[in-house]
């Protein structure tokens, strides 16, 4: 069996342009219509009823087929209201939705997969949108850099993502958890490549196809725009270590996938690479 890479769908979150391109994209040679992101609109209705621009970026994970072990890449979007309820505390009022067919556990059934068929969960980085189903796998080994550890377990005060309220979903899998320093090869297959910049231990993970290597970047690039215009999104730790990332993964992929962007299922209808 060749190894396949599947984009499972666990909710859709609202990403503004200044999230979704490092100051909203504006330079004097790049044409307005050429910086906004896939589904870009001016008609986002927030649950105060106030209208914004924006899009709605799907947040996916990422199942592995065909190697020695079924791997997961992050766990997605958790319960929706926790989610807004959360983020609202600290100022953050975007849409966040979940429709029914972006169910996890229906999305993984489409492969033939249940919760406790997946051996390895890879949590790229620990943001709440990337660890929101921890508890769904209950004979999962989870691998995290060390360095993302201290920023979900007592985030700084000004959250970047991270949220006191969420740290139990680290504290639920934490006596499963593999926690390394750097890349490891983890499947003949797949590696996975330490970038940070977007947070202080994100990855990245490349997978070797019938197409090639793939990288899926987590947010190290965010959207297809961010790849086209070598130009990162707005939400970063280290942008020498980002923008150090994007040259690495030039170097070292044949094929790109950035993460949050409903493009990717124009340039892959099935939602399946390899």
């Amino acid at each position: 069996m060749s190894v396949k890479i599947h984009h499972i769908v666990t909710g859709e979150l609202e990403s503004s342009l200044p999230v979704s391109l490092l100051n909203s994209g504006i330079h004097p040679d790049v044409p307005h219509e050429h910086r906004l992101p896939f589904g870009f609109r001016d008609d986002i209705v927030r649950k105060d009823g106030s209208v914004h621009e924006g899009v709605m970026v799907p947040v996916p994970v990422w199942l592995i087929q065909g190697t020695e072990q079924t791997i997961l890449i992050d766990t997605g979007l958790g319960d929706i209201d926790e989610v807004s309820e959360m983020q609202s505390r600290y100022g953050v009022d975007f849409v966040a939705s979940r429709s029914e067919d972006q169910d996890l556990v229906a999305g993984l059934a489409r492969h033939g997969v249940r919760p406790e068929d997946v051996d390895v969960v890879v949590l790229t980085h620990l943001h709440f949108d990337h660890v929101g189903n921890n508890e769904l796998f209950p004979n999962a080994t989870f691998i995290v850099q060390k360095d993302e550890l201290p920023q979900a377990t007592q985030p700084p005060h000004f959250c970047m993502f991270y949220y006191p309220e969420y740290a139990y979903k680290v504290d639920a899998v934490r006596d499963r958890l593999q926690v390394i320093d750097g890349d490891v090869e983890i499947d003949p297959a797949v590696r996975l490549v330490k970038i940070g910049g977007h947070t202080p231990g994100c990855m990245v993970v490349m997978v070797k196809t019938d197409v090639g290597t793939v990288c899926l970047t987590s947010d190290v690039m965010y959207n297809y725009r961010n790849l086209e215009l070598n130009w990162p999104m707005g939400s970063f730790w280290d942008l020498p270590d980002l923008m150090s990332g994007y040259d690495r993964l030039h170097r070292e992929a044949d094929l790109i996938i950035p993460e949050h962007d409903w493009q990717f299922l124009q340039e892959h209808p099935s939602g399946t690479i390899g």
